[in-house]
């Protein structure tokens, strides 16, 4: 609770820099935030999950995928069964196209997954790695690596088209 209050804070406190700040929270911490007009949100479920309960918000892209860590080599049977709904290029260039069309007035960027660890982790990190978004970078140390890697990849279209 005391994390969710430092988050809320700086949510109706931005950077007074001007630099976006981003946040990955958990399903449920997203779900209890206000629905600020200075605040986008990507709300990840899991596929076998409902999406969450996240309305309201102006700026929010949902995207379904698993937690798996596509990109290793030594994946367990219960991951390879997961694979085929793992993190694509086509969802990691939605983020990126979203993110870029998102207006100057948005200041804070919320990224939220079913416990906040992994996937919701690997996106924020990225952000802040690709764009200099503000960050707690070391709460972020536990993203998904292969998810991580595909965001960094990634090109946005307006990127393709330069």
């Amino acid at each position: 609770m005391r994390r969710l209050k430092e988050v809320v804070d700086k949510l109706y406190h931005p950077p007074k820099d001007g630099r976006r700040q981003v946040f990955a929270l958990s399903r449920s911490e997203a779900e209890k935030l206000p629905r600020l007009p200075t605040v986008a949100m990507i709300s990840i479920s899991a596929p076998e999950r409902p999406i969450a309960a996240v309305d309201g918000f102006a700026y929010l892209l949902r995207l379904s995928f698993a937690d798996v860590d596509f990109l290793n080599p030594l994946l367990s049977q219960k991951a390879q069964q997961k694979a085929q709904n793992a993190f694509t290029p086509s969802q990691a260039s939605q983020i990126l196209n979203f993110v870029n069309g998102l207006p100057g007035d948005v200041h804070s960027l919320v990224v939220h997954c079913e416990g906040g660890f992994s996937r919701s982790c690997a996106i924020a990190l990225a952000l802040h790695q690709r764009f200099g978004y503000l960050a707690e970078v070391e709460r972020l140390s536990k993203g998904n690596p292969s998810v991580l890697q595909l965001m960094l990849a990634c090109r946005a279209a307006s990127e393709e088209k330069s």
